[in-house]
């Protein structure tokens, strides 16, 4: 079952439901922006839970990303995941690192929260429950990579980081770049103290002082064009984590319920410039 939803496909196989794109970005991209729909995961982490690092049964997240993968139908190489820590640090993966910290937690790619590649049908992860997950490429060299965003990593220069391993491992121009913005929180739940609302230009700050409102999407938007990424270039999927419970997980909404942690959805990318081989 399939469903239009503001440019993406809601895509539906068995228990899962997820969205993607259209079209792959830049013909060779695809991607898929889970849910919380499908999975073993049991309340705060229900359903489809895809987190190790957040008090989950490892065994449950195990076998929910298990499931994900053989539900996309792809003959794809095992996915990479980093391990996020709101850092700054992009890492170059290849086929190699297929499968690190997929099944379990490992050592490799520590503290990386911004995975490039230019292998082929390697899939690369970034996890979020209101953080910013974006994917970027470059279909011109063929190559592409996964970002996660929060408001530490927007203000520390994590696009940047990404953006310069591109260009300096493959040479990619910002003209060349296709950018897709998944769903975070929006300005309309992310309220911030001055503390974060001080790292960003006042155009992306809204309410009284001392309960501004932070539009993170809008900064990631504005992070991409001022590296020179084409305005018509920059697309995405403009849904609230924290608006929308039933098909998002939030660590904001989480916390305002007074639950102690919450799961994580996920943006999988992988290269398949071949559209008619699966």
């Amino acid at each position: 079952m399939t469903e239009l939803v503001g440019g993406n496909v809601r895509r539906q196989s068995g228990e899962f439901t997820w969205f993607e794109p259209v079209e792959p970005l830049g013909g060779i991209g695809h991607l898929v922006m889970t849910t919380r729909h499908g999975g073993r995961s049991q309340v705060p982490y229900d359903s489809l839970n895809l987190g190790m690092h957040v008090g989950d049964v490892g065994e449950r997240v195990r076998l929910n990303r298990i499931a994900l993968l053989k539900a996309l139908g792809r003959r794809l190489q095992a996915p990479v995941v980093g391990e996020q820590v709101h850092g700054t640090t992009t890492q170059l993966v290849g086929e190699l690192h297929a499968g690190t910290r997929w099944e379990q937690n490992e050592k490799p790619l520590a503290a990386t929260d911004a995975l490039v590649t230019g292998s082929r049908r390697l899939p690369l992860v970034t996890l979020v429950a209101d953080c910013v997950p974006i994917a970027l490429v470059d279909p011109v060299r063929q190559v592409g990579g996964v970002v996660h965003a929060g408001w530490r990593g927007l203000s520390g220069g994590i696009i940047e980081s990404a953006l310069d391993a591109l260009r300096s491992t493959w040479g990619s121009q910002p003209s060349d770049l296709i950018a897709w913005i998944g769903p975070s929180i929006g300005a309309c739940c992310y309220e911030v103290g001055e503390e974060v609302s001080e790292h960003f230009p006042h155009d992306l700050v809204s309410g009284e002082s001392g309960r501004n409102h932070l539009d993170l999407r809008s900064a990631t938007h504005k992070r991409l064009s001022g590296e020179g990424l084409n305005a018509e270039n920059i697309t995405g999927l403009e849904l609230c984590t924290a608006c929308n419970p039933e098909l998002f997980f939030s660590h904001r909404r989480a916390t305002k319920e007074g639950l102690p942690t919450t799961g994580r959805q996920a943006l999988i990318l992988w290269l398949e410039p071949d559209l008619g081989q699966r």
